[in-house]
């Protein structure tokens, strides 16, 4: 099942000290997951997940769902 979400995205070897929130990129992307069994949506651990593997190696932050 596909999700577009919207997030920031934290670079790899930045710290929660070294930004400004408002400094960090926004993207929207859209991630396809299995669709969940309890009928509530995807754990936001697997969203994680298939964001980091489209970033190599920086952290998204911050996700919402825009659709889903």
């Amino acid at each position: 099942m596909e999700y577009r979400v919207a997030y920031k995205v934290l670079p790899a070897g930045v710290g929660p000290d070294d930004y400004e929130p408002a400094d960090l990129q926004q993207r929207e992307d859209v991630v396809d997951l299995p669709a969940p069994g309890d009928g509530y949506g995807p754990h936001i651990g697997d969203v994680k997940d298939a964001l980091r593997d489209m970033l190599d190696g920086a952290e998204p932050i911050a996700i919402r769902f825009l659709q889903g």
